[in-house]
């Protein structure tokens, strides 16, 4: 008898692991490697929010708070999302602070889901939504993101999904691994979907100050939807505070004590110093985040550029949001993960398989340009002369 539960046999390590252990090695060897395989912004988290933090610490904030997070906290909270997406939520009773994104993920999908209940999946996506929704009890239903029209749900293809078990809908936007963002009439469809099948949307929303051009709309924000809506929100990318693991769940009144019991016997509470930093990060100048966003977009439209010129890679669509760009492999005779793996050892550059964020993302490579502009440069010139070393070695490459 094994003494690992059952379950864990449908819960792989990320693909994104592998790719950053081997990279480790061969720096550890002494290569330079460019890591554009990591979803983290590379700045620091800015000095006024560490400073908050530190003066915490040094007046005594170091026990326990309450099991949804600092009064103070869930009304900075509040008050951002009345005031970036329009929307107004009671500080008390329909938010819940979490450690980070992904724990709010957890707690809002095991706050909704029985045993067999379905959720619809975007296909590709961020891994930890399929393995989350198992782990809740439900069944992950994926459904293909058209690559030719921004990465849009095939709502034909989920019109099909449908069954009297589906309850909710994963909305990801903007998107990881494509970096796309849905068009008003793309959301404004995808919503109507969801509310004519009365299903729930989980609404990821990791990246919503990070839109290019015009501005991040919630489904929430829709008429009727605020009660149907799920919200799953972090400080990681928004502010450069990836390690301080601070997050928050905004959802109706019952999803929200359901999340709350659950954060009793999961966390207790989140890291007491972390979340007055993370109120002066909501409450006060967000020149930072304006700051931070100029210098994405200025590597954005440095990466589109290069990589447009390089053989063997096609890029099908201008990404709007994030810091992902999800360029197409065009040589019929290997695989992404062949490319990928080829790229590593070849030119020093670290990328990420498309197929580690499920079948619809096979054929594909995810690059972050979470990396200085320098080593953004330098990372495309090197996978530019390897992609040309391998064109010209023609078929049977491998």
């Amino acid at each position: 008898m094994s003494i690992v539960a059952d379950r864990m046999n449908e819960i792989p390590f990320a693909g994104i692991r592998r790719v950053f252990e081997k990279a480790g090695r061969l720096e550890a060897q002494g290569q330079k490697i460019i890591h554009f395989e990591i979803g983290r912004p590379d700045f620091d988290t800015p000095v006024h929010i560490k400073a908050s933090a530190k003066a915490a610490l040094d007046k005594g904030f170091v026990h326990y708070t309450p099991n949804n997070g600092l009064p103070v906290l869930r009304e900075a909270l509040a008050m951002r999302l009345k005031v970036d997406k329009g929307l107004i939520y009671d500080p008390d009773k329909e938010l819940i602070a979490t450690a980070g994104g992904q724990e709010a993920l957890y707690l809002g999908l095991l706050s909704i889901l029985n045993p067999g209940d379905e959720v619809l999946i975007p296909d590709p996506c961020f891994q930890p939504f399929t393995l989350i929704v198992r782990l809740a009890g439900g069944i992950p239903v994926h459904i293909p993101l058209q690559a030719d029209n921004h990465f849009a749900y095939d709502l034909s293809a989920a019109k099909k999904a449908l069954s009297p078990r589906t309850k909710a809908i994963i909305v990801n936007s903007p998107h990881n691994p494509t970096g796309a963002v849905l068009t008003d009439k793309q959301l404004q469809e995808l919503v109507a979907f969801a509310a004519e099948n009365h299903l729930l949307i989980i609404s990821d929303e990791a990246y919503d100050r990070m839109v290019y051009q015009g501005s991040f709309v919630s489904p929430a924000a829709f008429p009727g939807m605020k009660e149907r809506t799920i919200i799953c929100g972090s400080l990681s990318k928004t502010y450069a505070m990836t390690g301080w693991r601070i997050g928050y769940l905004a959802a109706p009144e019952p999803v929200i004590e359901a999340a709350h019991r659950l954060q009793q016997n999961i966390m207790i509470s989140l890291n007491t110093f972390a979340q007055y930093g993370a109120v002066t990060a909501l409450s006060e100048s967000q020149t930072c985040v304006q700051d931070m966003m100029a210098q994405f977009d200025r590597r954005r439209r440095l990466v589109l550029d290069l990589l447009r010129q390089i053989p063997g890679l096609a890029l099908d669509d201008s990404p709007q949001g994030a810091f992902y760009v999800f360029p197409r492999i065009t040589l019929p005779d290997m695989t992404s993960a062949q490319v990928a793996d080829y790229l590593l050892d070849n030119a020093g550059v670290a990328v990420v398989d498309g197929g580690s964020f499920g079948a619809g993302g096979i054929g594909h490579l995810r690059l972050s340009y979470a990396a200085s502009y320098e080593n953004c440069h330098e990372g495309l010139e090197r996978i530019h002369q390897a992609m040309r070393a391998l064109v010209k070695q023609g078929p049977h490459r491998q």
